[in-house]
């Protein structure tokens, strides 16, 4: 179940890079309007989970302690870069 979770993290840690360097490109832009491709946000590749039939649970107070400490460790790693 660990391993799952891992993957989660990983899985949203990309689709947070991801984001994060999207806003970048649009807040850098040269003042021009977004175009259509950059309003419009890219959906998530679907995360395949072991059995697909269980309902979704509420993740445990813990598990969003690590995606914060998670996400606070990469935005600390692009600042250093």
């Amino acid at each position: 179940m660990e391993q799952h979770q891992n993957e989660l993290r990983r899985a949203a840690a990309r689709a947070f890079a991801e984001s994060l360097d999207q806003l970048q490109k649009t807040l850098q832009a040269d003042g021009k309007p977004p175009t259509t491709a950059q309003t419009q946000p890219e959906k998530a590749a679907p995360v395949s989970s072991s059995n697909s039939n269980s309902t979704p649970t509420r993740p445990a107070l813990a598990d969003w302690e690590a995606a914060v400490a998670d996400i606070e460790q990469f935005i600390e790693a692009r600042r250093s870069d």
